[in-house]
């Protein structure tokens, strides 16, 4: 069993028959619903229309048959023959014999009907494979003596059935014309669902998109005004939590410049050197959590922007402070960003490498046409995947991986980054044992 975009189950070898899309489904039940009432109303429709035919032929043979029956009786023997001939019509050919022209058994099924209609003591048979005309043999006794013989069309309704060639030209242009239908109609009901789903697709991304039209059928409109409601209380919810952090992180500016100050005027010594390393570390998580905050609401425009260059001069950065830091990749690789977002990102990527893996650490980028991934690879004891998604969450430190301190926001920010650019953060394990941190990043951001 697999498990499809709807989180319904389906075999593997169904799969195709059912669209896992709304509008998928819709069309295709009006499509077949609306093929099997073609279907039985053309049957219907043919075995009436067909067996009307079968019925009026039949009466124009007996009406026919019973007038040369009565001419042929009257006329000599001589020329009772002639006569019938001289009766026949195109589809009915007469003539006179002195035997039956068939042994006196029951006729084919089809034929008992019109055989007992031809009168006592006639006789009627069939062959399917004979020449059109010839395929229904008959023959009355005349009172006069011999018998008035005639072959014809056949008179029953099964090879009366429509061609098959016709049927299925009918089915053909009909499936057609409910499809093409079905699909201008679905696709105009299913639209505003459509709208919905991108919607709160966007809505991680960017909190301040325009509400939703509250168009299109009731249920659609009761479900894009609760969707507008529920993006509005979460609006308000993270404003509100954003400028309380930001407000706080701002504010530990001041104490934290007056401590700096008073532990300059501290004799030298280790008491000052450990309170100035303790005063750049709560610096450095004011910093943080401020970036944090500010990644996705600094209104920083996308522009072009080419990773390469960030990366190599990240690397370069980090080598002139004498780590081992290196870029491996093309010399160029440009895409629309936030290019101090991404710059931001990326450096912290690298800072925790550096901080809490191992070297070497390793900036590699590859352009993969529709999408450019960006790798950061160090030799450390990188994460357990079972911890891995808990490391890309705000404020979490593990004891594995970070045993150095640190706010916790460094993975944080990256993965805020590339949700906000449509992308995504992975993390992995890397070729030398350590962390493997990739940056997803598609060609044409949503």
């Amino acid at each position: 069993m697999s498990t499809s975009g709807g989180g319904e189950a389906r075999p593997r070898g169904v799969r195709w028959l059912w669209p896992g899309s709304l509008a998928g489904r819709i069309t295709l039940l009006l499509l077949g619903g609306l093929t099997l009432l073609h279907l039985g109303s053309m049957v219907v429709h043919e075995r009436a229309l067909h067996g009307a035919e079968s019925g009026a032929r039949l009466e124009r043979l007996l009406g026919r048959l019973t007038t040369a029956t009565a001419t042929v009786a009257n006329t000599p023997e001589a020329s009772r023959d002639a006569a019938a001939h001289a009766l026949s019509l195109p589809g009915i050919e007469l003539h006179w014999d002195r035997v039956a022209p068939l042994p006196d058994i029951a006729p084919p099924i089809p034929l008992a009907e019109a055989a007992t209609r031809l009168g006592p003591g006639a006789r009627l048979g069939w062959d399917p494979k004979a020449e059109p005309g010839h395929r229904a043999v008959g023959g009355i006794p005349l009172e006069a003596g011999g018998w008035l013989v005639f072959s014809a069309n056949w008179i029953g309704a099964p090879s009366d059935a429509p061609e098959g060639g016709n049927v299925l030209a009918s089915m053909v242009a009909m499936t057609l014309g409910i499809a093409l239908a079905s699909a201008l109609v679905v696709r105009w009901i299913t639209h505003p669902l459509r709208r919905l789903a991108d919607a709160a697709d966007k809505i991680g991304r960017d909190l301040h998109t325009r509400p939703l039209p509250t168009d299109g059928p009731s249920e659609v409109q009761h479900a894009a005004a609760a969707f507008n409601a529920m993006q509005d209380r979460i609006r308000r919810l993270i404003e509100d939590r954003t400028e309380t952090l930001a407000s706080m992180s701002h504010d530990l500016r001041t104490p934290l410049s007056r401590l700096k100050l008073r532990a300059g005027f501290l004799p030298e010594g280790e008491d000052r050197e450990r309170m100035e390393a303790d005063i750049a570390e709560m610096e450095a998580m004011v910093g943080r959590t401020l970036d944090y905050i500010r990644e996705g609401r600094d209104a920083e425009p996308t522009r072009h922007t080419d990773l390469a260059a960030i990366l190599q001069t990240l690397a370069s950065d980090a080598a002139d402070v004498g780590h081992d830091v290196a870029y491996e990749g093309p010399a160029r690789v440009v895409l629309p960003l936030r290019r101090l977002a991404a710059k931001r990102a990326l450096s912290n990527l690298v800072e925790n490498a550096i901080t809490h893996g191992a070297p070497p650490v390793r900036l590699r980028v590859r352009d993969e046409g529709s999408r450019v991934v960006v790798e950061i690879s160090d030799a450390g004891r990188g994460i357990p995947p079972a911890d891995r998604d808990r490391a890309l969450e705000p404020f979490v430190q593990l004891d594995a991986a970070r045993g150095r301190g640190g706010s916790g926001l460094g993975l944080a920010i990256a993965a805020r980054f590339a949700e906000a650019s449509g992308g995504r953060l992975e993390l992995n394990e890397s070729r030398q044992g350590g962390l493997l941190a990739c940056v997803i990043l598609p060609r044409v951001q949503g």
